[in-house]
């Protein structure tokens, strides 16, 4: 097996660590085709006769042309058995989850001391139905025999209905079943705010990824938890009692997804309607909600004047008029934009679908009546060019998030004065020139994404200098643009940062001319003349086109324990020995010349299980 198989051994597996790959080679095999010169003569053959040269110059010529088509045909399969892979996953991860209520059963009949023969009984009635699903699907969607028997001929296709009815009767049974009605009864004796916590995962679709950073906003903008930090520990307590499943991660220990059980959100569902917690109308009709839940379809801005959170799960265009925010006094939580994540590739292949169209932009303004908001999402949302100046006074507010606002361009003086925000995401802004002068007086906040460096084009910028009041401030990212005009110590102030953990750095694309030295824009300080400092109790560190050939140039972040690296021109890591990284991750390095060797003498705390070498061509690797 190869080491890329061994990697992940689910079909997403196969599809992210083997076939994404493997189509990245194939275009560097496509690069290497077409900047290949045309056949010349040898220096040991400049006496061969003409018609034999241009006889080897034509099969030349045809065997390239030949790989050409080999390789666009290699490609098309490629590219469809990924496709096949995706649907492999998503029969695999419904027959997984099959197994969900046949371990609660067991384990319900387990947790007695002196179970009664009636109790085992039930629930191994109910372990018995759960496992002739699971076989009943496997039989449907891979077509093979399950029954201990493999010389078993497939059950034909005219049995596959009933079996279906069986099945979804026996499932029927076990989510109506005592043990679902004891949870039920739990989850209603829970302390409000955990059942808060709790119930607000009813709101997401099936089998659907959700990032823990997206519960822990609503929890806040709700008052479920007081602190991102309390939010943390509550996201653990319903991993360890079972409501969400954690989804490791990349190349990292904690946990920053979970999903919820098919059958879990049943009974959640069900519990939320039944106490008026969440309003789940597929129809939109949310006058009485206290949580309004938006779903595809025809949209209403009738909202009950107690409404609490409105939560965009599923609608792609919002029309915002008068009665949108009039008289929401209790409204805590807003999110508009997008909850969804959507990875570069899924976001190259449909582009629309992380897209939210807003019209009735300047209905914003009348946020400013909704005094209790605390968490505002705008993500992803096209048409908003700036903030109304009104959003200053949701004095409550903890959490903004404007990220992926392509067309925002200015934030305006009001934001300036939220002074109890805590997050404020303006990543994937590319439109913005600059912050407004005055952010440092956020003294709350913990993280802050997509600081812009000042250009020209700006009066009275914002600098980083202004940050270093803000002493909670334990991730930051940083854009710098191809126009910025930093002040001289700008970046040495970075060393001032003591709070500072997370630090994320994208230079915007520079030009480089013919001798492939980088420029700078003519308003713009030479790159190699910006004089960096890190902060000193830094733990991660993450750059974008990274605009330098070699660390010696800039600063070495030899300290940190993460270190990512995307894109740039940076062509070695050096050959100095110490650096404390535990985790690495390369990725689209063209001009990288480094091996596995130097990696191994200078990163010895490294581990292969947290090392990502991708897309970096000069790279040697080990045997």
């Amino acid at each position: 097996m190869s080491a890329l198989a061994r990697t992940n051994t689910t079909a997403q597996g196969v599809e992210e660590d083997i076939i994404v790959p493997l189509l990245a080679r194939l275009a560097t095999i496509r690069a290497v085709l077409d900047a290949a010169p045309a056949p010349t003569p040898t220096p040991d053959r400049q006496d061969a006769p003409a018609p034999a040269m241009a006889t080897a110059a034509a099969e030349e010529e045809n065997a390239r042309a030949e790989a050409a088509a080999l390789l666009e045909k290699v490609r098309g399969e490629m590219s469809h058995l990924r496709a096949v892979f995706r649907r492999i996953d998503d029969a695999d991860k419904s027959i997984r989850y099959g197994f969900d209520p046949v371990e609660e059963r067991i384990d319900d009949a387990l947790q007695h001391a002196r179970p009664d023969a009636g109790h085992v009984r039930e629930a191994l009635l109910a372990v018995d139905a759960g496992i002739e699903a699971i076989r009943s699907s496997i039989r449907e969607v891979y077509r093979f025999p399950c029954d201990g028997d493999e010389r078993l001929d497939p059950p034909p296709p005219a049995t596959a209905p009933a079996t279906g009815v069986v099945m979804t009767r026996r499932m029927g049974e076990i989510r109506r079943g005592p043990q679902m009605r004891h949870l039920s009864l739990a989850i209603g004796g829970f302390e409000a705010r955990l059942r808060g916590c709790v119930l607000t995962l009813a709101a997401f679709p099936e089998c659907a990824v959700i990032k823990k950073r997206l519960l822990i906003h609503w929890w806040l903008g709700e008052g479920f938890v007081r602190s991102a930090a309390e939010g943390k520990s509550r996201f653990d307590e319903l991993i360890a009692k079972g409501f969400i499943v954690p989804i490791p991660g990349h190349l990292c220990a904690t946990v920053h997804r979970c999903a919820v059980r098919p059958w879990m959100r049943d009974l959640l569902t069900g519990v939320a309607k039944r106490s008026a917690f969440l309003d789940l109308d597929p129809g939109n009709d949310f006058t009485l909600a206290r949580r309004a839940c938006l779903n595809a379809g025809r949209m209403s801005s009738g909202f009950s004047p107690e409404a609490r959170a409105i939560y965009n799960v599923d609608q792609k265009y919002l029309e915002l008029d008068d009665a949108w925010f009039a008289g929401k006094k209790e409204l805590r939580a807003l999110q508009l934009g997008q909850w969804r994540e959507f990875g570069p590739l899924e976001q190259i292949a449909n582009p629309m679908d992380s897209h939210i169209e807003l019209s009735g932009v300047e209905h914003l303004a009348g946020m400013e009546c909704c005094k209790n908001l605390r968490y505002i999402s705008f993500r992803g949302i096209s048409r908003i060019e700036s903030l109304p100046d009104s959003i200053g006074k949701l004095r409550d507010l903890t959490v903004l998030d404007l990220r992926a606002c392509h067309n925002l361009e200015e934030l305006g003086q009001g934001i300036t004065r939220l002074d109890r925000l805590e997050y404020l995401d303006l990543s994937e802004c590319h439109l913005l020139v600059g912050m407004p002068k005055g952010i440092g007086r956020l003294t709350r906040l913990e993280v802050l994404k997509g600081f812009v460096v000042a250009n020209p084009s700006r009066r009275e910028p914002c600098h980083l200098n202004e940050l270093t009041k803000l002493n909670k401030l334990r991730k930051l990212g940083i854009v710098i643009g191809t126009m910025a005009v930093p002040t001289d110590d700008e970046f040495m102030k970075l060393g001032e940062f003591r709070a500072l953990e997370s630090l994320k750095i994208r230079w915007g694309v520079l030009a480089s001319d013919n001798k492939g030295k980088i420029e700078a824009s003519s308003h713009q300080k030479p790159i190699d003349k910006m004089k960096f400092a890190l902060p000193p109790n830094l733990k991660k560190l993450d750059l974008r086109c990274f605009p330098l050939t070699d660390f010696a140039q800039w600063v070495m972040p030899k300290d940190v324990k993460k270190l990512y690296i995307r894109g740039g021109k940076l062509m070695t890591l050096g050959d100095e020995q110490g650096w404390e990284a535990e985790v690495l991750r390369l990725r689209f390095l063209n001009d990288l010349e480094y091996d596995h060797d130097r990696l191994k003498r200078s990163f010895r705390k490294l581990k292969p299980e947290n090392t990502e070498i991708h897309a970096c061509p000069k790279f040697i690797r080990g045997q």
